[in-house]
């Protein structure tokens, strides 16, 4: 006898499925969440990674889109993004990763190679807990610094450039995928 009580959870899945299923459905429909979608991809690939937006637009854009996929497609986007940096680019991005993770408690494992594929699976991991991945690249204050002259802690959310360019990268090839023309 089935009395409901699974009932509740499997309607909030449903339609979280349905929230996540609908950012994609929207970008194969064209129209203007689609060109503001292929502008930032556009931004993402014409210049520096990180650079073009703030970190405003590719935090949103990130939350609408990277749990939308199955971890094997974010694992397989978060490679491509990481393969655009340089290896001393990614080997400073595991430095800065571990050392975040390390100050909020988060184990990741004791040797992470600065390789695209390796380190995909880790942010894949880190990423699989909502919203941590964002918090370990945040600039939040858990080792305050200095701050340099005209910035501002509201207009600088993430750590870094490379935080950035990897969050961005991560949207960028996973729309990519959605709008490939056939």
């Amino acid at each position: 006898m089935n009395d409901g009580s699974n009932a509740v959870p499997a309607t909030i899945a449903l339609r979280t499925k349905e929230l996540h299923m609908g950012i994609f459905d929207e970008l194969l429909g064209g129209g203007q969440r689609q060109k503001e979608y292929k502008d930032f991809v556009d931004r993402y690939e014409q210049g520096d990674p990180s650079e073009g937006y703030s970190d405003e637009e590719v935090l949103k854009r990130y939350g609408e889109v990277s749990h939308a996929v199955p971890r094997d497609e974010y694992a397989q986007a978060a490679q491509e993004a990481l393969d655009k940096l340089s290896p001393e680019e990614r080997a400073a991005f595991v430095k800065m990763l571990q050392e975040r993770a390390a100050a909020r408690g988060v184990k990741l494992p004791r040797e992470v190679a600065p390789e695209p594929k390796e380190l995909g699976e880790v942010l894949s991991d880190l990423h699989q807990t909502p919203g941590q991945l964002r918090d370990i690249l945040g600039s939040g204050n858990v080792a305050p610094q200095a701050q340099a002259a005209g910035s501002s802690p509201i207009t600088q959310i993430l750590a870094s450039p490379m935080a950035k360019a990897v969050l961005a990268g991560v949207v960028t090839m996973l729309v990519k995928r959605v709008m490939r023309p056939s």
